[in-house]
C-alpha cells in the first residue's frame, strides 16, 4: 500500500520537475516478457518503475546495491534481483524468474554511460532472451544523462531538473539458428546489440535543420564555441543562430519560398550558417562543387533550376574562379559581403528585441519532410546529378551515426574535406555541430603537410578522410601528430591494406571504414569500436534494409550472399533532379520496387553482417567473355608498389571485347612485376593489363576520388 501511495504522489512530481512523457505503448502484455534499456543514471531505476505499468523485476548487479544513490533512488518503489557478474550460473536465476511470467528490466550495458552514448552491450541480456524465447520490449531513457545524477565526464553540460522522455519502441524477439552454446551465446549478444542501437536511433525527433540545431543550443548552452575556421575565430551557437536568421532574412527578400540557391564557398564558419539560414526561411542551398569545371557548374545549375548564387569576392579572386563564374549568364551572383552591408538597422533591432529569444517562431513554419539542400553527385561516371534530401533523410543518417559511433562535447574534429561533398557535410559539418563537439574546418585537404600539423595543435580526436588523402597524411606527419586521434572515419573510396597498416604502424590508430552514397545523406554502413572487420566497410546503420540482385559471372569465394545492392531507409533521398529535364523531381528508381535505390555496387555480406564492397557494375570489364574487376586491376598494381597512384579504366577492343588500360605514377611499372603479384595473391591473369601508361598526376575530384570520367577521354586518346 505504502508503496501504491508513493508513486502516486512521485508521478506528478516528476511529470512537473523533469516534464517527463512517455512516447509509444508501454501496455505490452506477454506471457515472458523482458524489458531493455539504456542506462543514463541514477534515476533510471526510479523512471522505469514509475513509468512503466508492468512492474518488472531490476536485474543488478550486485556492487551496484552497495551505492547510497541506488538505494535512495528505489526507495523499495522497485523490485530487484542482485547478480554477481562474474559468476554466470546466477543468469539461470534470471531466466527462472522470466519463465515464471514476471516481467524483468534489464540494462544490457551494465552500468551508467560515461559517454552519454550506447556504451559496451553485454551478451548475457541477448542470451536470456534467446534461451526464454521471451518478448522484448526496448525502451529508449533520453534526458536523465543531462541530470547531476549521471555520470558524464569532462564539458558535459548538467542541469538540475531536465527534460526527460521514455520512447517505447515495437516489441521484438532474438532467434538464434546455432545450436552450440558459446556461438548462440555470441550470436544472441550480437542481435541484442542491434537491437539496442536500434533503439537508440527510433528515440530521434522528428525535426527540421534548424530546430535542430535550436534544440543543441538549447542542450549545450548558446555561449558553447563549437566551430573555428581559417578565420581564427571561434563561433558560438548565439553567433551562428544570429548569423543565419540574418543573413537567411536577407535572401528570403531576394527569393521566393521554395527557390533553390546555389552556394559557392569553401569550408568556412558562414556556409553552415548560410545553410541553416536558407531553410530556416524555406529556401533550398544547392551545394556547388567549386572545383568541377565550367560545364560541371553549368550542368548542375540547369539541372536543379539555380538562377542565384551566394559567394564571396574574396573567395572568388583567391581561388580564381572569375572565369567559370563568367560561364554562368543565366544566374545571378549574390556577393556575402553586399549582403552583410544590406542587413539594416531595422534588421538589427528584429534580432535584438524578437528572433533572439523566438527563433523558430521567426520563420515560415516547415515540416521535416520539405526538402531540405541539394547536392550533387561527384560526377565520377557521367554528368553529375542534383540529389534532392529532406530534413528527415539528412537529420535520420546524423542520429543513425550518433547511434553506433560516440562524438560528444569533449571530441575536437578536423574536417578538410568539402562541405559541398555529402560526406564532408554530413560527418564533419552537421553532426559535430548538432552533437556540441567542436570542430575544426579547413578548406582543402590536398595541403598533406599542414592537416596533421593542425591536428596536433587542436588536439584533435576526431578524423574525416578518404585512402587518397589518409595516405598522404600519413606520409608527411609526424608519428606525435595524431597523438589524440580516437577515431579516423574513411569513406568515398577504398581503404587500402598498405594505407590501413602504415596508420596502424606510425600512430597505433585503427581506420573506421565506412560506405555510403550522396543519395542516402551519405552513410549507409560503417565499422565502429563495437563492430569491426578489417577489410569490410562496416554493418549497416540502424532502420536500413537491403535487397541482393545476383549477377550472372560474379559470385562470392565464400558463400555469403553476394550480388547489385538495393537499399532503403528514412535516409534515403527524395529524388534527382537531371540535366535532360531542369527542376523535376524524379523519385529513386529500382527494380525491388517503389522507395529503394540502386546503388550500383556489387557487395557481399557475410555471415555476421559484415558489408565488402567488391566493386562497381559500371567498373567491371568483359574481357575474353570474362568479369573482371578494375578495382581488383587497381589492387595488384597497388601491392606491386604502394608508393604510387594507379587507376584503370577500358576501351573496346575488336578482338577481346574490351581493354583494360592502367594509368600509373609510377614511372617504371612493367607488367612482369603484376603479372608476379596477381599469381602470388591468387588473382586471375586476365586482371593484369596489357597497356600501362605512365602519368604524372591522376585526375581527381574536389572530393578526393579519381575522375574517370576524364580517364576514359585519356584511354580513347591514348
Amino acid at each position: 500500500m505504502l508503496r501504491w501511495i508513493l508513486k502516486g504522489l512521485l508521478r506528478p512530481l516528476f511529470r512537473i520537475l523533469f516534464r517527463v512523457r512517455v512516447h509509444g505503448n508501454p501496455k505490452i502484455k506477454a506471457e515472458r516478457l523482458l524489458i531493455v534499456a539504456n542506462h543514463e543514471s541514477f534515476l533510471d531505476e526510479l523512471l522505469l518503475g514509475l513509468f512503466l505499468p508492468q512492474r518488472p523485476v531490476f536485474v543488478v548487479y550486485t556492487t551496484a546495491t552497495h551505492n547510497r544513490l541506488f538505494r535512495f533512488f528505489s526507495l523499495g518503489l522497485v523490485d530487484y534481483l542482485a547478480i554477481d557478474p562474474n559468476n554466470p550460473m546466477e543468469m539461470k536465476s534470471v531466466i527462472r524468474l522470466i519463465e515464471s511470467g514476471r516481467p524483468v528490466l534489464i540494462f544490457p550495458e551494465g552500468r551508467i554511460t560515461t559517454t552519454g552514448n550506447l556504451m559496451k552491450t553485454y551478451d548475457g541480456p541477448g542470451f536470456i532472451a534467446a534461451k526464454t524465447g521471451a518478448t522484448i520490449l526496448p525502451v529508449r531513457i533520453d534526458g536523465a544523462a543531462r541530470s547531476y545524477f549521471s555520470l558524464l565526464q569532462g564539458n558535459f553540460p548538467h542541469y538540475l531538473f531536465p527534460r526527460i522522455r521514455l520512447f517505447v519502441q515495437e516489441p521484438t524477439c532474438i532467434e538464434t539458428s546455432k545450436t552450440g552454446h558459446g556461438e548462440q551465446h555470441y550470436l544472441a549478444g550480437q542481435a541484442m546489440h542491434r537491437v539496442m542501437t536500434d533503439m537508440m536511433f527510433a528515440g530521434r525527433a522528428e525535426q527540421t535543420l534548424f530546430q535542430s540545431l535550436m534544440e543543441a543550443a538549447r542542450i549545450q548552452g548558446r555561449n558553447w564555441r563549437v566551430i573555428g575556421d581559417v578565420e581564427h575565430v571561434d563561433y558560438s551557437y548565439a553567433e551562428i543562430i544570429r548569423m543565419s536568421m540574418l543573413l537567411g532574412r536577407e535572401l528570403a527578400r531576394r527569393s521566393t519560398e521554395g527557390e533553390r540557391i546555389g552556394v559557392l564557398l569553401p569550408n568556412v564558419t558562414t556556409l553552415l550558417a548560410l545553410i541553416f539560414g536558407l531553410t530556416a526561411w524555406r529556401r533550398v542551398p544547392a551545394l556547388l562543387n567549386f572545383t568541377a569545371g565550367a560545364d560541371s557548374l553549368r550542368a548542375a545549375c540547369t539541372a536543379a533550376c539555380v538562377r542565384k548564387i551566394v559567394t564571396s569576392r574574396k573567395f572568388v579572386e583567391q581561388f580564381k574562379l572569375a572565369d567559370k563564374l563568367a560561364g554562368l549568364p543565366d544566374v545571378e551572383l549574390l556577393y556575402l559581403e553586399d549582403l552583410r552591408a544590406g542587413v539594416s538597422f531595422t534588421d538589427k533591432m528584429w534580432w535584438l528585441l524578437w528572433a533572439r529569444f523566438r527563433p523558430l517562431t521567426s520563420c515560415p513554419p516547415a515540416s521535416p519532410e520539405d526538402p531540405a539542400l541539394v547536392m550533387f553527385t561527384s560526377g565520377s561516371e557521367g554528368k553529375c546529378k542534383g540529389v534532392a534530401l529532406s530534413h528527415r533523410a539528412i537529420l535520420s543518417n546524423v542520429s543513425q551515426m550518433r547511434s553506433v559511433l560516440d562524438f560528444s562535447v569533449n571530441d575536437v574534429i578536423l574536417n578538410a574535406l568539402p562541405l559541398f561533398h555529402s560526406f564532408g557535410l554530413t560527418c564533419g559539418g552537421l553532426i559535430p555541430l548538432l552533437c556540441g563537439a567542436k570542430v575544426f574546418l579547413y578548406p582543402s585537404p590536398l595541403h598533406y603537410r599542414v592537416i596533421p600539423e593542425l591536428a596536433y595543435n587542436a588536439s584533435c580526436t576526431i578524423l574525416f578522410g578518404t585512402n587518397t588523402f589518409l595516405s598522404n597524411y600519413a606520409k608527411h606527419a609526424h608519428p606525435f601528430d595524431f597523438y589524440r586521434l580516437r577515431y579516423v572515419v574513411a569513406g568515398a573510396e577504398k581503404i587500402t591494406d598498405e594505407v590501413r597498416q602504415l596508420w596502424f604502424e606510425k600512430f597505433g590508430v585503427r581506420i573506421f571504414e565506412g560506405y555510403g552514397a550522396t543519395e542516402c545523406a551519405p552513410v549507409l554502413s560503417v565499422n565502429t569500436q563495437m563492430a569491426y572487420r578489417s577489410g569490410s566497410v562496416g554493418q549497416f546503420l540502424p532502420s536500413i534494409q537491403y535487397r541482393l540482385r545476383p549477377l550472372a559471372g560474379i559470385e562470392s569465394k565464400n558463400g555469403n550472399p553476394c550480388g547489385q545492392l538495393h537499399v532503403t531507409g528514412p535516409n534515403l533521398m527524395s529524388g534527382y533532379l537531371r540535366f535532360d529535364a531542369p527542376g523535376i523531381l524524379q523519385p529513386p528508381v529500382s527494380e525491388i520496387g517503389p522507395g529503394w535505390y540502386d546503388t550500383g555496387d556489387i557487395v557481399e555480406i557475410d555471415e555476421d553482417g559484415f558489408v565488402h564492397v567488391i566493386g562497381r557494375v559500371k567498373r567491371f570489364a568483359k574481357v575474353a567473355g570474362e568479369m573482371v574487376s578494375l578495382g581488383v586491376v587497381e589492387l595488384i598494381a597497388a601491392k606491386t608498389s604502394p608508393d604510387f597512384l594507379h587507376a584503370a579504366t577500358t576501351r573496346e577492343d575488336p578482338t577481346r571485347g574490351e581493354a583494360i588500360l592502367l594509368f600509373t605514377t609510377q614511372p617504371d611499372m612493367q607488367r612482369d612485376a603484376l603479372i608476379a603479384i596477381a599469381q602470388a595473391n591468387g588473382f586471375p591473369e586476365l586482371a593484369v593489363p596489357r597497356k600501362i601508361l605512365h602519368v604524372a598526376e591522376l585526375p581527381l575530384l574536389g572530393s578526393g576520388k579519381i575522375d574517370y570520367v576524364t580517364l576514359k577521354q585519356w584511354a580513347m586518346a591514348a
